[in-house]
């Protein structure tokens, strides 16, 4: 990733960066829009934190360990109303106050969702391709004409790490370990000299995405890598790694939800396409089963063993060593002192190491991970708890028929609606503070609703809180797209998005085949943003 240097000063309302001139980058947000401030690690020092906004974006900001200490300290004394948490925790004490591992295990949350906590709280994060969050391979049949999700067989042993899956190299990385010696004494025992997650790993799989495509090249001294080596290939990827002794690298988040990674979007004529398993039609078939595959019954009942090599206690000590699962060394914390190397040019080159070599999480659990429940168990269990209390809050996926409607009429038969989302902002911390939402609504003549709306109500008629947008009423007021749309074109919702803040709506469908975006304020009709031009392109979303 790009490293921007420059200077970060912290008021009472805000928190603001002003880049070196040669950076060209600056930002700055209200201390009221902070989420949730993370202690990080950045090339295996404790020297970062990361910064969590209510709209969904993050930053990761690099300091020396007494600043560090300092802006930390400075921004918790100010105790931002948004914030989440609140006080200094190491990461295993976090998890064990988030209570993530109990709604895991009795099936409340996601293996995904679960997976991705903890990454973020063992340190992983997508600002930092060396600490990027790691998911393992679940499947080993990658040429089937049918994925059968119900067959133990399809299913890779979560309780190896990918590199002592071949029974045929157990024997090998053994006799590897015990018999390596450092003349140095610097190198301590390892079974493989590569890690399971890297920037270079990261890469590798990105390459077909900005801005991973750009860091690539630059990688590569400003070209791309020789095709035979690029990611290319999902069968062929799983059969190397496999067989091949150096590739140990594990899988990253977006092969359970994100198929644009697969897809040659750029139409850059160096880059191969990707060839898909046999079972997968198409990159969203293939995101779809292969997510299907991490949330089934199999992976379910053996994730926990994963976790216990990659977050538990297996990652180091004697359990690692029996379980094969020891990295070069300078991927672990302790290894190594950048702090006591007082020589630019060996600093510099260590730091290339880490960078290069990956970094292993943070350790969050020094005892076995518990097992998932069965669904039957979890039901079970669910009745039981619901038996010996008053009122027990129900998972609304299971219990549809007690689902009630509510209507508010926003827009007549004559111009419906196509379009309708709120904001995507943490809505645990704005019910805290009261602050209302907004809902976007979009008719099929393009005229704008900005309704305020919160999921919840302080009275009991509704559950949840509405007005509606009074410019509606006004001809004079009321906010339109600008059109025309394409006459060829069926208005629908796939023709709108809108940011995470819901501060600028973005359209496509229009007659130039351009999509444009809009800037709406409260009360005003202020609109336009800008418009641009792709000639084949027609819908968005």
């Amino acid at each position: 990733m790009d490293i921007v240097p420059g200077k970060l000063e912290v008021t009472t309302t805000h928190v603001y960066f002003y880049a070196d001139e040669t950076a060209g980058r600056e930002f700055q947000w209200p201390l009221s829009e902070l989420r949730e401030v993370h202690l990080r690690r950045h090339n295996l020092r404790r020297s970062a934190l990361e910064f969590f906004l209510i709209d969904q974006t993050n930053y990761f900001l690099n300091f020396n360990k007494e600043t560090r200490h300092k802006v930390y300290r400075k921004i918790m004394s100010l105790r931002p109303r948004n914030l989440y948490y609140i006080g200094a925790r190491s990461p295993a004490n976090l998890l064990k106050a988030s209570g993530l591992t109990d709604k895991w295990v009795h099936r409340e949350i996601s293996n995904f969702e679960y997976l991705m906590q903890l990454n973020t709280i063992a340190g992983r994060t997508y600002n930092d391709l060396s600490q990027y969050p790691v998911f393992p391979w679940v499947l080993v049949d990658y040429n089937s004409e049918e994925l059968r999700l119900d067959d133990p067989a399809v299913y890779r042993d979560l309780s190896k790490p990918v590199g002592a899956l071949n029974p045929e190299r157990v024997q090998s990385l053994r006799e590897r370990y015990d018999t390596f010696v450092d003349p140095c004494g610097i190198i301590a025992k390892f079974h493989y000299g590569s890690h399971y997650s890297s920037s270079a790993g990261v890469l590798h799989y990105l390459l077909r995405v900005e801005p991973f495509t750009t860091l690539h090249v630059k990688l590569q001294s400003g070209k791309f890598d020789c095709a035979d080596r690029q990611f290319h290939n999902i069968p062929s990827s799983w059969d190397s790694m496999y067989a091949k002794g150096g590739d140990v690298k594990e899988l990253i988040p977006e092969f359970f939800y994100f198929p644009d990674f697969l897809v040659n979007s750029n139409s850059e004529d160096r880059l191969l396409i990707t060839s898909l398993p046999r079972w997968a039609t198409s990159p969203e078939d293939f995101v779809c089963k292969h997510r299907q595959a991490l949330e089934s019954d199999h992976v379910s009942s053996h994730l926990h063993e994963w976790i216990d090599l990659i977050f538990g206690y297996k990652q180091k000590g004697p359990a690692a060593e029996e379980a094969l699962n020891v990295f070069y060394y300078c991927t672990y914390e302790g290894a190594v002192d950048l702090d006591a190397i007082t020589d630019p040019d060996e600093r510099e080159a260590t730091e290339g190491m880490i960078n290069n070599f990956g970094q292993t999480p943070i350790q969050l659990i020094t005892q076995p991970h518990p097992q998932r429940m069965s669904a039957e168990e979890a039901a079970k269990f669910k009745a039981a708890k619901s038996a010996g209390t008053s009122r027990t809050l129900e998972n609304v996926f299971e219990n549809f028929d007690k689902l009630k409607a509510y209507f508010v009429t926003v827009s007549d038969a004559t111009d419906p609606l196509v379009f309708a989302a709120v904001s995507q902002v943490y809505t645990r911390s704005l019910i805290h503070s009261g602050m209302p939402e907004h809902m976007i609504t979009i008719s099929q003549n393009g005229i704008v609703g900005l309704q305020d709306w919160l999921p919840y109500s302080k009275t009991r008629t509704k559950p949840f809180t509405f007005e509606l947008d009074p410019s509606l009423s006004s001809n004079r007021l009321r906010r339109c797209i600008a059109g025309p749309f394409s006459p060829d074109l069926q208005i629908s919702s796939r023709m709108f998005t809108i940011t995470h803040d819901a501060k600028m709506i973005i359209t496509a469908g229009h007659w130039d085949n351009s999509f444009q975006s809009f800037y709406y304020k409260r009360k005003t009709a202020d609109q336009n943003c800008g418009s641009y031009r792709r000639d084949y392109l027609r819908v968005i979303g």
